[in-house]
C-alpha cells in the first residue's frame, strides 16, 4: 500500500511541478512566449526527476559494504515515485510539441496524427526508451532481481546524472545564450558527466563485482545472469549512441565557431538539438552556402 501511496505522489508531483513553474515564469522570464515557457519547465521537471534518482543514487552507492546482499529499500520507493515521471514525459513533450506547431502555423489547427509522427520522427530512441523502461525496468527493480544487488540498481540511478546538463543547455537554447560561456562550459561538462556516468558506469559495475566474486574481470560476464547481461548490454548501447551523438554535436560546435563569421544569422529550430548540441541537419543555407565557399 506504501507504494501505491508513492506512485500517486508521483503522478500528481511532476504535472503538477510543471504548472507550477510555467506559471512562475511569467515573473522571471516576462519577455517569453507560454510555448517557451511549458518547454522550460518540461526541462526544469526532467532535471528535478534527474537530481532526485542521483541523490538517491549517490547515497546508496556509498553506504553499501555488500555489493550484493546490502538492502537499500530506498531504491525501490522511488522506484515507485518516479515510475510515472516516463510516461508524464512523453505526454508532456507531446503537448509540447502541437503548441510549437500552432504558434508557427497559427492560422491552422495542427492534425494530432501529424504532430505525433513528427515527435516520434524526432525523438524515436527517448520516446521508446520512456515507453518501454517502466515496462521492464520496474519489474526488475522490485521482482526480478530477488532483492539482491542494490548497489549495481543504484549505479544505474546515477545515469540520471547528466539529464541536469542536458536539460540546462535546452533552457539555454531558449533563452538564446548559445554564444555565451555558461552555453560552452555545460556543454563540455555534459559530454564528460554523460561519459562517466552513463557509459562507463556499466564496464565499473562489472569490475566490481569481479573484485567481489575474486574473478578475473573479462570472465566476469560469464559469470552473472543472462538477464543481468543482457539489460546492461541493452542500456550500454543506448548511451553509448547518445554519447557519440553528444560528442560529434561538441566536436561540430567548435569546429563551425571557426569558420562561421560572427554575424553569420542561425536560425532558432535549427540549433535545438536533444542530444549533443546540434542536430545532425540543422545549419541553414547561408552558413552551408558559407562553408562550401571555405572549402
Amino acid at each position: 500500500m506504501d507504494y501505491l501511496y508513492l506512485f500517486t505522489a508521483g503522478f500528481l508531483f511532476f504535472p503538477s511541478s510543471h504548472i507550477l513553474f510555467t506559471y512562475l515564469q511569467k515573473f522571471i522570464f516576462p519577455s517569453l512566449n507560454f510555448v517557451d515557457r511549458f518547454a522550460i519547465s518540461t526541462r526544469f521537471v526532467s532535471s528535478l526527476q534527474a537530481s532526485a534518482a542521483t541523490v538517491v543514487g549517490l547515497k546508496c552507492v556509498f553506504t553499501s559494504t555488500d555489493i550484493m546482499l546490502d538492502r537499500q529499500p530506498i531504491l525501490t520507493q522511488y522506484a515507485c515515485f518516479g515510475l510515472s515521471y516516463f510516461y508524464y514525459d512523453v505526454v508532456v513533450m507531446f503537448i509540447e510539441a502541437y503548441l510549437e506547431e500552432q504558434h508557427k502555423h497559427p492560422q491552422r489547427e495542427p492534425q494530432y496524427s501529424d504532430v505525433w509522427a513528427k515527435l516520434y520522427n524526432k525523438k524515436k530512441l527517448i520516446i521508446i526508451h520512456h515507453i518501454l523502461l517502466p515496462i521492464f525496468g520496474f519489474p526488475a527493480v522490485t521482482i526480478w532481481r530477488k532483492a539482491k544487488g542494490d548497489f549495481f540498481l543504484a549505479c544505474v540511478y546515477l545515469n540520471e546524472m547528466s539529464t541536469p546538463f542536458l536539460s540546462l543547455k535546452a533552457i539555454l537554447e531558449k533563452l538564446e545564450m548559445r554564444k555565451s560561456a555558461l552555453y560552452v562550459t555545460n556543454g563540455v561538462l555534459l559530454a564528460t558527466v554523460f561519459l562517466c556516468c552513463r557509459v562507463l558506469i556499466y564496464p565499473f559495475m562489472y569490475w566490481c563485482y569481479s573484485n567481489y566474486a575474486n574473478i578475473p574481470f573479462h570472465s566476469t560476464p560469464f559469470k552473472v545472469p543472462v538477464f543481468c547481461n543482457t539489460f546492461c548490454l541493452l542500456l550500454f548501447s543506448l548511451q553509448v549512441y547518445w554519447f557519440l551523438m553528444i560528442m560529434r554535436g561538441v566536436l561540430r560546435f567548435f569546429s563551425q565557431q571557426t569558420k562561421i563569421p560572427q554575424n553569420t544569422p542561425i536560425e532558432k529550430d535549427q540549433l535545438n538539438g536533444e542530444n549533443g548540441l546540434f542536430h545532425k541537419n540543422h545549419f541553414c543555407p547561408v552558413i552551408s552556402n558559407h562553408v562550401e565557399k571555405t572549402k
